[in-house]
């Protein structure tokens, strides 16, 4: 970390891949949720990457992230989902191979309405 810059994270973030779908807040219900992978989420937010910019700056969307059954030790929900605000979203570099196309990554403002959904226990 850079030694002028400030961490402002609300919560800790797990380092973990999960499906994340996302679709601009307001739209009809039958509009479709576009897939993503999370690259890393916390209650407070989640960093995904994409090819293209399809998100501004503080727009608003709806986001559901299902976290895999093989992470939940490391991040104790099996879903998070509610609205959502783009707080950043930077130039990547193009992955080695590939085109040198428009990949941005994006970071989210979870907000404080999300709804974190518990595994209940097996009996």
């Amino acid at each position: 970390m850079n030694q002028g810059s400030v961490e402002r994270r609300r919560a800790r973030r797990a380092a973990l891949e999960a499906p994340i779908l996302i679709r601009k807040f307001g739209t009809r219900t039958s509009e479709p949720f576009t897939e993503y992978t999370a690259r890393n989420i916390s209650l407070a937010g989640v960093y995904f990457e994409a090819e293209e910019a399809p998100f501004a700056l503080n727009e608003l969307l709806m986001a559901s992230i299902a976290i895999p059954d093989s992470q939940r030790r490391v991040f104790p929900f099996t879903r998070l989902a509610g609205p959502a605000r783009v707080v950043r979203v930077d130039q990547l570099p193009p992955e080695e191979g590939k085109r040198a196309k428009g990949r941005v990554g994006i970071a989210l403002e979870l907000s404080k309405d999300v709804t974190a959904l518990t595994a209940t226990p097996e009996r």
